[in-house]
């Protein structure tokens, strides 16, 4: 094509551009006459409504405000820790108190929903804990005194009581768990005081791990928007059961982020069916310290792949596991016919039976499993907590350099130095190389070595031993029973470094 025509050719394909931005479109010619759209998909129209779903379930949500006590603040509080340094005698010059010292209220604010027709009520511990009045909002704007009936921290779930007109709805939890990701969701409550608020969103997600302060629930995660004063709220499903209830968001602003958090509705019902007839939770105690069974410490003991466990740190003295012969080292792989998966899910299935029942178990141990008969006691919250001393930089005598890992023996100049009792028996771990396998695996300087192979240590010959022993059976890491600041516990020492 010459230059000439070239040209000519653009000119002509800029004209037709320029025809088509400026003609009207055919659609746009003629309106659309959308009251006859909805008149003839009427159907459709209210299957795209939640409005009533809502109409049917929002008169049994409730707002709760309530007031707790606080100590008052101090004119010095605050003060940072640096300014304090440089003027030591400025917190004494102002008493650090304020000029007043009585304790003052505090107001806060959450949502709850009524689950039968005798005015229980359900919402969040947090929103009610160390609450001195507690007053329910009902959807028609009437207040009533709220009781409270009890509490289940582990669940964070609380049960108050009111006295409703005989007219009062209330609502009821799911009866089965059958949601999927990607199930529609509406969350009902009293984000920033604003009651009443509905929202919609799906399901994102099933089984969101909820941390140790609430052992005994997996949360559902849901995109509806919930936002500070939710707590407590319903989360409802397209037919208009509860199928969670609303207790947290994660959010790096502390507003709504699109990630809701709700205690699934099976949880939720048994522990509310608990409050009500004895006021409180009681659950199963086995008396033990456990974590997961990692693929480096299943490999240590000999225990084949993809089987999970929880693997028992330690054994309270006294406690139902010791009667029962369970020892710190053990992997608990069963109960009652059910594969323990996890640390986690050894909590809740010991949680799930009763005070004084007895369960079955089975336990990895030595390589090859036993048998346990549990007589489980009451779940008691006991915190225990050691501590492991700081590691100065200085030599000591007797050192063992392994796997990247140097060991010490604890003589009593050791002991001395680091603060360790005369009856602390073990091995020392003086040094671990930044980049050996040892590190990943998480052992650090500090921890105290007390067993080696299920085998007690008080040297790093024994240690050496121990080793020795485990490549001679093809094992590819040895199980360490240290001492941590956080109480005892194992670690998987890889042997392939």
């Amino acid at each position: 094509m010459t230059r000439t025509n070239r040209i000519s050719a653009l000119m002509a394909a800029s004209v037709l551009a320029f025809t088509a931005a400026t003609a009207t479109p055919a659609l746009a010619q003629k309106s659309v006459n959308m009251d006859a759209f909805a008149d003839n998909n009427a159907e459709l129209y209210r299957k795209l409504s939640f409005a009533d779903l809502v109409e049917q379930v929002s008169p049994a949500v409730v707002s709760i405000r309530t007031e707790r006590e606080v100590e008052s603040a101090s004119v010095m509080e605050g003060l940072p820790p640096e300014l304090e340094r440089l003027l030591p005698g400025l917190r004494d010059r102002f008493g650090g108190q304020s000029d007043n010292d009585e304790p003052r209220l505090a107001t806060g604010e959450g949502s709850g929903f009524f689950i039968d027709d005798n005015g229980h009520i359900v919402t969040n511990n947090h929103v009610i804990d160390k609450a001195v009045t507690i007053t329910v909002t009902l959807s028609n704007g009437d207040t009533l005194d709220a009781k409270l009936v009890g509490t289940d921290p582990e669940t964070d779930i609380a049960v108050l009581k009111v006295e409703p007109s005989a007219e009062q709805r209330f609502v009821t939890f799911s009866p089965k768990a059958d949601l999927r990701v990607g199930d529609y969701v509406l969350a009902v409550g009293n984000p920033f005081g604003l009651g009443g608020t509905v929202t919609s969103g799906i399901v994102s997600a099933l089984g969101r791990e909820s941390g140790p302060d609430i052992p005994y629930a997996d949360f559902i995660q849901i995109d509806a928007s919930i936002n500070r004063g939710n707590s407590g709220g319903p989360t409802f499903d397209v037919k208009g059961n509860v199928i969670g209830v609303n207790t947290a968001i994660i959010s790096p602003t502390g507003v709504n982020a699109g990630i809701g958090l709700a205690i699934p509705a099976d949880v939720a019902q048994g522990v509310v069916a608990q409050i009500i007839e004895n006021g409180q939770v009681e659950r199963g105690f086995l008396g033990v310290q456990i974590r997961d069974a990692e693929p480096q410490i299943r490999a240590a003991v000999g225990l084949d792949e993809g089987v999970g466990g929880a693997l028992i740190a330690d054994v309270n003295e006294g406690s139902p596991a010791e009667k029962a012969g369970l020892k710190a080292g053990d992997i608990v792989i069963e109960i009652e016919g059910q594969e323990v998966a996890s640390a986690t899910d050894l909590t809740r299935k010991v949680g799930s039976y009763q005070p004084g029942e007895k369960v079955k178990m089975k336990a990895f141990r030595d390589g090859r499993e036993r048998s346990f008969n549990v007589t489980l006691d009451k779940r008691d919250l006991v915190q225990t907590a050691s501590v492991t001393p700081s590691i100065s930089d200085e030599e000591e005598a007797e050192t063992t350099e392994r796997l990247g890992v140097s060991f010490r023996t604890l003589d009593d100049s050791t002991r001395r130095r680091y603060g360790l009792e005369d009856d602390v028996q073990g091995v020392l771990i003086s040094d671990v190389d930044r980049d050996s396998e040892a590190a990943a695996a998480g052992i650090r300087p500090g921890m105290i070595v007390m067993e080696a192979d299920n085998e007690k240590v008080i040297s790093p010959r024994d240690i050496e031993k121990a080793v020795e022993s485990a490549k001679k059976r093809d094992r590819g890491a040895i199980l360490l029973r240290v001492q941590t600041r956080q109480g005892l516990d194992f670690r998987a020492l890889p042997l392939n470094s």
